[in-house]
């Protein structure tokens, strides 16, 4: 095998193992927080800043 044919296999199984672990995270995400993407996790975070925000605020006032 020559030495492209290597680093070529060498890539592909990389990519393979970081693509395995992202769905790994992927998984975990959604059985933790019910949800696994980034946007619906971006959403969730503003809205218990909001609400936290909101409940600081009641407690002030």
């Amino acid at each position: 095998m020559d030495m492209q044919m290597q680093v070529a296999e060498e890539v592909i199984a990389s990519c393979d193992e970081q693509l395995q672990a992202l769905y790994a995270e992927k998984e975990q995400l959604e059985t933790a927080l019910g949800v696994s993407n980034a946007e619906d996790i971006i959403a969730m975070v503003r809205s218990l800043e909001e609400q936290l925000q909101a409940l600081y605020e009641e407690k002030r006032g």
